[in-house]
């Protein structure tokens, strides 16, 4: 009885899980609430994927009123959340390792850059890993840095 009782709980669990999760948040800093749906994925869960994706959709409100669509790959136990105004943050974690990526809305380039790229190891050592030769979108777009002399 006990062993049916925790496998019905385990299946309601999985299926909980299962759906998308929402966040509600200014994504774009027009102080408008955008909504933000997520659902992350295994390999093979979905046709085309081959490493571990969550799949985001940003519904932005207000005068844009546009919908994107991103991919954004994971390790391990994924946590997607706001990070504050126009920012969207990715936190993952593997045995020992803990990653954080984080993404600002930067109007010049009408996307989500990313601001925050650490790595976090179990013995202390952090790794920023931000590119220095462009900006990087959500969607994988680079954005070269012009130097200016």
């Amino acid at each position: 009885m006990m062993i049916k009782k925790i496998s019905i709980l385990a299946l309601l669990f999985v299926f909980i899980l299962s759906y998308s999760q929402k966040i509600v948040n200014d994504f774009n800093g027009d102080n408008i609430k955008d909504n933000l749906s997520y659902k992350c994925y295994k390999v093979d869960e979905i046709k085309g994927i081959t490493e571990p994706t969550c799949e985001l959709i940003l519904s932005l409100k207000g005068k844009s009123n546009k919908s994107f669509k991103f991919y954004l790959p994971y390790v391990g136990d994924p946590i997607i959340t706001d990070c504050g105004k126009g920012c969207i943050s990715l936190f993952d974690s593997s045995k020992d390792t803990e990653y954080l990526s984080e993404y600002t809305y930067i109007k010049k380039y009408n996307d989500w850059i990313l601001t925050k790229n650490e790595t976090m190891y179990s013995n202390g050592k952090v790794e920023n890993d931000i590119p220095k030769k462009y900006k990087l979108g959500i969607s994988g777009k680079k954005y070269l840095l012009i130097k200016r002399k």
